[in-house]
């Protein structure tokens, strides 16, 4: 998903850049003849500090990721379109709203669907869909809000929301909007994040500075006290069970996604090889997957 200017409460998160800047400017040597390095140095010295006290030796680790960043490549997609097969056949007309660059949409057609059209609220990330899979059949990308689609009623027999319920605007109205578009007995899926996972995976902003990096035990809190923080929803399980049924929809599975760490790998080497090792062990035992990285929700709309 796309950084966000927001955090879930609407708040800008740039307004107080200045203040960091006045702040830290006499503490980091930069160039002092250009204001915009000052700041830029000065919150790069601020996460820097952050990620040292957070995860100490191994703040390293952390240093390139992206929070937020797209499940769209390698082993991902595959694994989490499995959990789709699990339930279901993946065939007929799909919808991948969020769709982002093309790549699950895509997938979805080699899996077996006849069509699927990708939206995205990004005109931008639309056009780079067309560009990678121009040529495919049976494949379609249009530009539309979550909460507002350019389709009739009864349009299609699969929804994807593959890690885009939490940036919505209105998440309620998406899942009506879902429900609306979906074919009697057509199937929903939702991964979201799941506050099970013990680390915040879309990083944090604490004041004026963004931490991008995975926040440990924030999930685990109070939203009293940690919403402010958050760059996006997140949900317990049976929160994200409860909202997709008032939708209108019959929740037929709950199961949850573990994270690859194909890109980003911020966790110490030792751990993630052990991880990777006893992937297949996690992935079979319920109670450990339960503290995978997203909530998969396989919802059906009535007949």
């Amino acid at each position: 998903m796309p950084d966000r200017e927001r955090g879930c409460g609407g708040r800008d998160v740039r307004t107080n850049d200045d203040a960091i800047f006045d702040t830290y400017r006499a503490t980091f040597v930069v160039d002092a003849g250009d204001p915009a390095t000052y700041q830029q140095a000065a919150r790069g010295e601020v996460r820097a500090v952050f990620a040292r006290l957070i995860y100490g030796p191994f703040y390293l680790s952390v240093r390139d990721f992206h929070p937020g960043d797209s499940t769209a490549f390698g082993r991902t997609v595959e694994y989490r379109l499995g959990k789709i097969e699990r339930i279901t056949r993946i065939e007929g007309r799909w919808l991948d709203c969020g769709c982002a660059d093309g790549s699950y949409t895509a997938s979805l057609i080699s899996h077996g669907a006849r069509e699927a059209v990708g939206t995205d609220i990004s005109a931008t990330r639309v056009d780079t869909a067309r560009q990678l899979w121009a040529g495919t059949p049976g494949l379609s990308f249009q530009t539309a809000a979550a909460e507002e689609m350019p389709f009739p009623e009864e349009s299609f027999d699969g929804v994807l929301l593959n890690e885009v319920l939490e940036h919505v605007r209105d998440e309620t109205r998406t899942l009506r909007e879902m429900q609306r578009l979906l074919r009697p007995a057509g199937y929903l899926f939702v991964l979201s994040p799941n506050r099970w996972f013990p680390f915040e995976g879309h990083g944090a902003v604490v004041g004026p500075v963004r931490l991008p990096f995975p926040v440990p035990i924030l999930p685990w809190l109070p939203l009293r006290l940690t919403r402010r923080f958050l760059q996006a929803r997140i949900w317990w399980p049976r929160q994200l069970e409860r909202l997709v049924t008032s939708a209108g929809f019959d929740v037929v599975d709950v199961d949850f996604a573990l994270p690859l760490f194909e890109r980003n790998r911020w966790l110490p080497t030792r751990l993630l090889d052990l991880y990777e090792r006893r992937f297949d062990y996690v992935e079979r035992r319920r109670l450990l997957r339960r503290f995978g990285v997203s909530t998969v929700i396989a919802a059906r709309k009535p007949h």
